[in-house]
């Protein structure tokens, strides 16, 4: 019988269980590249929110949080409307605006709470 110490059953699909420190590199690399500013400028605006969201958490809750905004500023460079990181409250035109810096900043610290 072949046994693996990293793999377990469960019920549904199998849980792989990887060690620690090959997630933390994987999770460096991951944050590299979605926390890069042309990568988030340029490909960030093609993520729906949901989906810009779920990378930004991933990246807040594993320390990255820094990298979490960068993506999400570039995600958000290409919302509008009704989209998820334009806001209209606190707008005094009434004309809406993409999420700022700061306002980014915040929801990344909501996202990773």
């Amino acid at each position: 019988m072949n046994w693996n110490p990293f793999k377990r059953k469960s019920v549904g699909a199998p849980t792989v269980v990887i060690q620690h420190d090959e997630l933390n590199g994987a999770l460096a690399v991951l944050a590299g590249a979605f926390g890069d500013g042309m990568t988030a400028d340029q490909t960030g605006p093609g993520f729906t929110c949901a989906e810009a969201d779920s990378v930004a958490r991933v990246l807040a809750l594993t320390g990255y949080k820094p990298e979490a905004v960068t993506w999400l500023e570039g995600h958000a460079s290409g919302d509008e409307g009704d989209d998820s990181h334009f806001l209209y409250e606190n707008d005094e035109g009434g004309e809406g605006h993409v999420m700022n810096a700061d306002e980014i900043a915040s929801y990344v610290e909501e996202l990773a709470a």
